[in-house]
């Protein structure tokens, strides 16, 4: 399977492309609205055969997304075709300087955009996932969204001192929310609140309107220790709440019990915050995700009964 990341802003090209290349079976084609969440997808670890870019979108065109690549280590061997209505001289040539694998011109001729492609996918190798060629069936996995890289470091580093788990990272909620939609299904998903451009409340919103992750078990990692910022957190079904900097015993005390594995000593009671007022409201409170899995009914996590770290029923 080889997978193609097609970037356009304008829906009907998007889906007409998407319709062509449609007619090799053993092609996955992952889609991004404009330049910027194409970036974002490819630092969170995307990692295309081909990618597709637009020459003019809004936020980051073609031209400047291509740059931003070839000047990051990380990126800058990335195969890359632009698509684009222009046939002016200059620009293409500017694009070949950027070490382009092909240009298609809009409007799209679905036999000729079928050969170029196939043409460039022939000289490509196949996609390699030793994550899951490797994985241990038996080890939980947890996502850990959190774009400050020192504190993802910390908490990673904690999570490593407990065995049976594989750590999956994401530096954005965009990033996050489309390894989850790629198919990864975590145990826990770990989100910072606060993030730039979409933070993790709208993140939490996206997993829970939708349907095939709704049942996810999050919790939420942030500064804040205002409780009234945790209620409307609660009717989106968080299962716990963890405040920075981590508390290591916290976060592997949790762990050990999503993993099943018995608490080695009683929760501290004063670890759990009081109530707040009779008068918040409660009764909207969302299921939290169970045990069970995708699915499975749930109890309503009411806000009054939100504390740090507190889980979800073990899996």
């Amino acid at each position: 399977m080889k997978k193609i990341l097609v970037t356009d802003d304008d829906d009907l090209e998007r889906a007409a492309l998407l319709d062509i290349l449609k007619a090799e079976p053993d092609w996955q084609v992952v889609q991004a609205a404009d330049g910027q969440t194409a970036l974002n997808m490819l630092c969170d670890g995307l990692k295309p055969q081909l990618c597709l870019f637009d020459l003019r979108m809004p936020k980051m065109n073609g031209l400047e997304l291509l740059q931003r690549i070839r000047r990051d280590s990380t990126l800058r061997d990335l195969h890359v075709a632009v698509t684009s209505a222009t046939r002016d001289r200059d620009t293409i040539i500017a694009l070949s300087k950027l070490r382009i694998d092909g240009y298609l011109l809009k409007p799209y001729d679905a036999p000729k955009i079928l050969a170029t492609v196939r043409q460039i996918m022939a000289t490509l190798p196949a996609a390699v996932e030793p994550v899951v060629v490797t994985r241990n069936l038996l080890a939980k996995t947890i996502l850990v969204v959190e774009d400050d890289e020192l504190e993802r470091a910390a908490l990673c580093a904690i999570i490593k001192t407990e065995p049976g788990w594989e750590i999956v990272e994401a530096t954005s909620g965009i990033g996050a929310l489309e390894r989850l939609r790629d198919g990864l299904w975590p145990d826990l998903c770990l989100i910072d609140l606060r993030m730039p451009q979409l933070d993790g409340h709208w993140l939490l919103q996206q997993i829970r309107g939708d349907p095939s992750l709704q049942r996810l078990r999050v919790m939420v990692l942030s500064g804040e220790k205002d409780r009234e910022k945790v209620i409307p957190l609660s009717r989106l079904g968080i299962a716990g709440y963890l405040l920075k900097p981590a508390n290591p015993e916290k976060v592997r005390a949790i762990l050990r019990e999503i993993a099943g594995v018995p608490p080695t000593s009683a929760p501290d009671p004063h670890d759990v915050p009081p109530p707040p007022p009779a008068s918040a409201p409660t009764a909207d409170a969302a299921p939290a995700p169970t045990a069970e899995g995708p699915g499975s009914g749930g109890a309503p996590v009411p806000a009054a009964t939100v504390p740090e770290m507190q889980s979800a029923p073990s899996a």
